[in-house]
């Protein structure tokens, strides 16, 4: 009788093939992302501008489409939710689809179902019942979406970009998941970079905030002889968002929610700059002065026409200055190389390169082997790199010595110029303004130096906005 009853329980139970494990098909998605060779970021959260970084690497950032999250405990399948505890939060879910695709009713409803279907893989509480696609949109190289997992209380953003027509199926394919929860904001900034044989095609930009806000762009900024920048901007849309495809967006963005500027400063938060891969091309030394290094001036040309188009300053072709070895109270003395880009208006963007520079120091985000200043064609003060805590000065070849003056007129360094240049040890946090003088003690040139106390991403003249 016992025979006959395991019997029956075995035809019962034969049939019955266990449901696919949502973990396992997680792990098996995270090798599928790791064979793709693209290099994406996606931003929502991003607390600080990261002009100065690689693209990955600000805080606040879900990862990439096509970027592997690092797969969680097998104790927690599901990343936590964020509360809705902000009104602009809630102004941005209850906004309508917005992008060229918003009115294909039927894509959009697919789009709903299928990462309904896929929250589990991508790491989303089955219990956040409700999607909404915020955004839908097609450019000549890329198709992006930005959909929130929500409900009355709690939400969660993941975001895709594949190629321009490309399916739902597709799209889920290259949606990211970021490496830890991430915070609700008002705003969704991403970039998408694919690098082939050293270039980047297309390239993607994102911005996305409620609906109804102001969204301006501007690629004119012009440095100012005081250091400040004049631009114009253009509207690019009245409904929050803007997405920018087949190209680098060399632009500066502005967002106007309600009245009130929320951001103003590099597209896509800064993620849209590109690292390129390939060598820097060579470039001229005719003119300038002291003993130049032709690789690391390239590499400074480079450097400096990627700041410029980050920052969406207009300019001619960065042109190399002055070219020798910082003194030994600098770590290692290492060579250097300063180069500069002024504007028809007068004012110039200038950087300072040096060679073989160390890794940036734990959380900060800024390189260690450049920094940005302003400045005029006859005078260039700029901190040297590497938190030495000292400035290079290059002025007029017939400067024989600089004063450097604080915020109350006061002479807080001095140095002699050798064939216009000097490095002078000083805070440059405290150095506000610089005089050069000739041999005679006469005045040769007096400028303000607004950068030097500056943050890194605004050393070019313009202050960040974040006031969401």
């Amino acid at each position: 009788m016992a025979d006959e009853l395991r019997q029956a329980l075995a035809r019962i139970a034969e049939p019955v093939v266990p449901g696919p494990d949502p973990y396992q098909r997680l792990l098996a998605r995270v090798h599928r992302r790791r064979q793709r060779r693209v290099a994406v970021t996606c931003a929502a959260g991003l607390a600080v501008v990261a002009m100065a970084l690689p693209v990955v690497g600000a805080a606040g950032r879900l990862a990439g489409p096509g970027v592997a999250a690092s797969p969680p405990p097998a104790t927690e399948t599901y990343q936590p939710a964020s509360r809705i505890d902000q009104p602009m939060v809630r102004q941005l879910l209850d906004s309508p689809t917005r992008g060229n695709l918003a009115g294909d009713k039927a894509l959009i409803a697919d789009i709903e179902r299928q990462y309904r279907a896929a929250r589990a893989e991508l790491l989303v509480d089955p219990m956040l019942d409700e999607v909404k696609v915020l955004l839908a949109h097609d450019t000549p190289g890329a198709r992006s979406v930005v959909v929130a997992f929500l409900d009355d209380t709690h939400a969660l953003l993941r975001s895709g970009n594949a190629q321009a027509g490309a399916s739902v199926k597709e799209l889920l394919s290259k949606t990211g998941t970021p490496d830890e929860p991430q915070p609700l904001t008002p705003y969704v900034f991403g970039a998408l970079q694919m690098p082939v044989t050293g270039r980047h095609v297309a390239d993607l930009t994102v911005g996305l905030a409620p609906a109804g806000c102001l969204v301006e762009a501007s690629s004119d900024g012009r440095i100012q002889p005081d250091g400040s920048v004049a631009r114009s901007w253009q509207v690019v849309s009245t409904e929050g968002f803007i997405v920018r495809g087949a190209g680098l967006a060399t632009e500066r963005w502005r967002f106007t929610c309600q009245g009130v500027v929320r951001y103003a400063g590099p597209a896509a938060g800064g993620l849209g700059v590109v690292h390129p891969t390939e060598a820097a091309s060579p470039v001229s030394t005719a003119g300038a002065r002291g003993s130049v290094d032709a690789t690391l001036a390239a590499t400074a040309v480079r450097d400096l026409q990627r700041e410029l188009d980050g920052h969406g300053l207009t300019g001619p072709a960065p042109e190399v200055i002055w070219g020798g070895r910082l003194p030994d109270w600098v770590p290692g003395a290492p060579a250097a190389v300063l180069v500069n880009s002024c504007s028809a208006d007068g004012g110039c963007a200038a950087l300072l390169k040096t060679e073989a520079a160390p890794p940036p120091q734990p959380g900060s985000g800024s390189p260690s082997d450049y920094w940005p200043a302003t400045g005029s064609p006859d005078l260039v003060v700029v901190q040297v790199p590497r938190e030495a805590g000292g400035v290079l000065v290059v002025g007029p070849e017939s400067a024989v010595r600089v004063e450097l003056l604080d915020g109350k007129e006061r002479v807080i360094a001095s140095g002699r110029l050798d064939a216009g240049t000097v490095a002078v040890r000083v805070d440059p946090r405290r150095v506000v303004k610089a005089k050069v003088f000739d041999k005679d003690g006469r005045l040769l040139r007096v400028e303000a130096t607004p950068g030097l106390g500056a943050n890194f991403s605004e050393r070019l003249g313009e202050p960040t906005v974040w006031a969401w």
